[in-house]
């Protein structure tokens, strides 16, 4: 009886809520959704919590961005390395840069590398509500991997609520 209240009853209030949220914005009654009968479960996975970024992802990430001349070759670098990194790596520079860490189904749809000021110790600043990176003018692509790896860790627990 506790197992049954702590797996089921517990959660029966916020399971009705969200099934009412979704028959208010997608129709249907309390038995059948529109949108659960066209759409396989890992359709409705991705509407809702987007796609990894894989290479395809950053191929695409790149063509929507706008690059500042000033900063042209560190941009270039900043695609080598999100092109050589694993999927971990890309989702914790796009949710450093964005505020998330998984593409909307559509993809990313503008995006911006602006130079900031600093040498090889500074690290990369990112504006997520403007989707940009700023990145200082890194001597190499190695440095530019080396700090824009540790501005992701430095900032993985961050989030506004």
């Amino acid at each position: 009886l506790h197992l049954q209240h702590k797996l089921y009853s517990s959660l029966q209030k916020a399971a009705d809520a969200f099934r009412t949220g979704i028959l208010d914005v997608f129709g249907g009654s309390r038995r059948t959704c529109p949108l659960f009968v066209l759409l396989s479960p890992s359709e409705l996975a991705m509407i809702w919590a987007g796609t990894a970024v894989g290479d395809n992802a950053v191929q695409q990430w790149h063509e929507v961005a706008v690059v500042s001349e000033e900063v042209s070759r560190q941009a270039e670098w900043l695609w080598e390395v999100l092109n050589e990194g694993d999927e971990a790596l890309r989702g914790g520079v796009l949710k450093f840069c964005t505020g998330v860490n998984r593409l909307p189904r559509s993809g990313l749809q503008s995006f911006q590398v602006q130079p900031a000021d600093g040498n090889d110790e500074a690290l990369p600043r990112a504006m997520t509500c403007a989707n940009m990176l700023q990145l200082p003018r890194y001597s190499s692509k190695q440095v530019l991997r080396s700090q824009l790896v540790k501005a992701v860790e430095l900032c993985d627990g961050f989030q506004i609520l």
